[in-house]
């Protein structure tokens, strides 16, 4: 099933929420309070620092977005992108639109039917990287250290969130196009969307077009769809 992206949806990726990056909770409620009007959202992963249907902790810890989430769900669109930081969701979002690994890159389409492909962005990536993260994501893995974590007063997932919540996230990439060359061939389509990498760049590669979305938790900054006289997609930038 292809999916139209609507003007005004609404797209934000990698806000990394944690117990001192909150800002996206105010326009989760702007959005559902109706200040905020969208028809479509498009989250692009790592929104959380660290949330998985196996790990326990997490889904207490950040029971207050999950719900606000779900409510949202009930009248608006929402699409999730799985990140390398919230995984195996479709049971906390049972509204939500889940693309786990596997299934990304998503193709979408514009108002021209074009295809657009969305991903979170660690797809395709070096065979270490990859697979490392690959198996962080494993079902059997998870449950296995959330039961650890349970028998320990989830020591783990505290020190994981707390590690996560000092991290430095405004990064600047040399060459950033260097790292896209070698994955572009895997994206059969003119406009690619993806987070992940933090750059907030637009680039031309193998003559497609490439958005990579800034890091909410660096700059909080959402992106909304305009389509210009020629229909073409373009995101503009908004800050909260």
């Amino acid at each position: 099933m292809d999916y139209e992206i609507k003007d005004g949806a609404i797209f934000v990726a990698d806000v990394h929420i944690n117990s001192s990056r909150k800002e996206f909770i105010r326009v989760l409620e702007d959005i559902y309070s109706g200040k905020i009007k969208t028809k479509q959202l498009f989250l692009l992963g790592d929104i959380f620092d660290f949330l998985s249907d196996y790990a326990d902790f997490t889904q207490s810890f950040y029971v207050y977005e999950i719900n606000l989430i779900n409510e949202i769900s009930k009248t608006t669109q929402i699409f999730f992108f799985e990140g390398n930081h919230d995984f195996n969701l479709k049971r906390i979002f049972p509204n939500v639109v889940v693309f786990d690994i596997y299934s990304q890159p998503v193709k979408f389409k514009d108002i021209n039917k074009n295809d657009v492909l969305i991903a979170h962005g660690d797809k395709f990536l070096p065979f270490v990287s990859a697979y490392l993260l690959l198996i962080l994501r494993n079902k059997y893995f998870l449950t296995f250290l959330n039961f650890i974590d349970r028998k320990i007063k989830f020591k783990i997932s505290k020190s994981i969130l707390k590690s996560q919540n000092s991290k430095n996230l405004a990064y600047k990439i040399n060459d950033f196009k260097s790292v896209l060359i070698p994955k572009i061939h895997h994206y059969n389509a003119n406009l690619i969307i993806e987070g992940h990498y933090h750059q907030g760049e637009e680039l031309i590669i193998e003559n497609k077009r490439y958005i990579n979305l800034s890091s909410f938790a660096c700059d909080q900054r959402y992106f909304i769809v305009e389509y210009d006289s020629n229909k073409q997609l373009n995101l503009r930038g908004h800050n909260v």
